[in-house]
């Protein structure tokens, strides 16, 4: 009796002194959350020169060129709000790439490059341009998503929002759910404003829809402090150098 009690104690004290070096699991991941998203739209070897919004693909190379070089990590959408939940540790220099608007650029020109640096991404998909004569075939969108490009919510078809009623929102929101969950088998549960364009009923919509979080134009760098439905993306102009690129990504603007 007396062997077994000074086991029972022996064991207990061990416990004690093992959990005093324990850190509670809150304060696991007390580290600062901060990750640039950067937003980009057409990505092509001649981009029109009158078009802010189009992007040199030598320059595109240049910037994942950086980034790989540098020791950036990108990141799913799925472990982008795992980190700002706190739910998975942040890698050193974690990014989040996004493109918008599923144009027919993406996938001879941005998607090589993707594949070339092993980089993840994010493209927001307007549900009734798939197939169209400007953009991704629904081929094309399948592919990329088996191979690291998350295919997410940019409505049915990229109205400014704010604009329309409550109904009209729903409907932009909810059909390109359930388009894009036929097509790719998945549930999107990210949204891109269209032109970062949004009010009071869209959050609500999105809120009522399950949605993990919205992304507006702009905003600096995000946290996770950040609202959920307001957060911040970097736009990336045919304007921007690589200089300004490296500084946008490390101060958000």
């Amino acid at each position: 009796m007396k062997k077994i009690k000074g086991l029972f104690l022996a064991l207990t004290l061990i416990l004690i002194a093992n959990t005093q070096y324990q850190l509670p699991a809150s304060a696991k991941q007390t580290e600062k959350v901060e990750i640039p998203v950067l937003l980009y739209h057409v990505v092509k070897p001649d981009p029109d020169p009158n078009n802010p919004y189009q992007f040199s693909l030598e320059e595109f190379e240049k910037h994942m060129a950086y980034l790989h070089e540098n020791g950036y990590r990108t990141l799913t959408m799925k472990q982008y709000f795992n980190i700002l939940d706190k739910k998975a540790a942040m890698p050193k220099k974690p990014i989040l790439l996004t493109f918008d608007d599923n144009s027919n650029d993406f996938y001879p020109y941005v998607y090589p490059v993707l594949q070339k640096y092993g980089m993840k991404a994010t493209q927001f998909t307007v549900s009734s341009w798939v197939d169209g004569n400007w953009n991704m075939t629904s081929s094309e969108l399948l592919t990329v998503m088996e191979n690291g490009v998350d295919i997410q919510n940019h409505t049915v078809t990229h109205p400014f929002l704010a604009e329309l009623s409550r109904d009209q929102q729903y409907a932009e929101i909810n059909e390109t759910t359930n388009a894009l969950k036929e097509l790719t088998g998945r549930t999107t549960n990210a949204f891109a404003y269209p032109y970062g364009n949004y009010n009071a009923d869209t959050i609500s919509i999105l809120e009522e829809l399950g949605f993990k979080g919205a992304f507006k134009v702009g905003g600096g760098i995000s946290t996770d402090q950040s609202e959920r439905y307001e957060l911040p993306r970097i736009m990336i102009l045919q304007e921007h150098t690589l200089t300004d690129f490296i500084r946008m990504i490390e101060t958000g603007y």
